[in-house]
């Protein structure tokens, strides 16, 4: 996902990396006041730009139809997707990465560095 593809987005402080800025992109189809489908993104962005996602709250359709976070700190082969999470909209979404964030991160940070997921699963 590139940044240009959000709605909206937030920056989040404090810093807890220097040189790493940490934010939520909010994505709303087809707008933000008529919501069919939504993604909450916690990602932050490399030197080269590139933007590596920690952690994803989205509605798309899964064999469980549940809106659910996929958690990309989590060590390559855990399951990746969580589907036991109850904001149902994008508002509350963007509000529980604003809550988890800091965890999250240092999570991802500490087992992932910089670097995305080998697997691909954060791509």
């Amino acid at each position: 996902m590139k940044q240009s593809e959000f709605t909206y987005t937030i920056e989040l402080s404090p810093k807890i990396r220097d040189g790493v800025s940490h934010e939520i992109g909010i994505r709303a189809d087809p707008s933000l006041n008529n919501v069919e489908s939504f993604a909450a993104v916690l990602y932050f962005k490399q030197r080269d730009g590139t933007l590596v996602e920690i952690a994803k709250i989205d509605d798309s359709p899964h064999a469980e139809g549940e809106i659910h976070i996929d958690r990309y700190y989590r060590e390559i082969g855990a399951e990746v997707k969580d589907f036991e999470l109850n904001p149902e909209e994008w508002h509350e979404a963007m509000d529980y990465l604003k809550d988890e964030w800091i965890r999250f991160a240092q999570l991802y940070h500490k087992h992932r560095g910089n670097k995305m997921r080998v697997d691909g699963a954060n791509e």
